[in-house]
């Protein structure tokens, strides 16, 4: 596993949640970079790579449990972490059990302490 700094990929529809976490990031020696979406994501996951990414499952043009389930159907090797605040179709419970079912490592309920996000990502590295 990689040692160092990981870049991760931190897509949500929500400028504010986008630069928390990416301070957050950051402020433990990571490289953030940010997609508004999971079309967005998915184009700059397949041009650049990246070790990690947190996603955010309700977003606009592709959410993300269709970036989970398209990342794992291209077999592209990064550890997934999710985000939700909850969502128009499913429970908390609901996606909570997809995102992990498709390869989510872990999800984490808005709001959420930055901290748990960033020993996690530690626990594998």
């Amino acid at each position: 596993m990689k040692h160092g700094p990981l870049s991760i990929l931190v897509v949500d529809d929500v400028p504010a949640m986008r630069e928390s976490i990416g301070s957050a990031l950051s402020a433990a020696g990571h490289r953030p970079s940010y997609a508004e979406n999971g079309k967005e994501a998915l184009e700059l996951i397949l041009a650049n790579g990246f070790d990690a990414i947190v996603t955010d499952l309700w977003m606009p043009e592709m959410d993300g449990l269709d970036l989970i389930k398209q990342i794992r159907q291209e077999q592209i090797s990064l550890r997934v972490f999710a985000i939700t605040g909850g969502g128009p179709r499913l429970t908390l419970e609901a996606a909570t059990s997809i995102a992990e079912i498709w390869g989510a490592e872990k999800v984490f309920l808005k709001p959420f302490d930055e901290a748990l996000l960033i020993e996690a990502l530690a626990e594998k590295d």
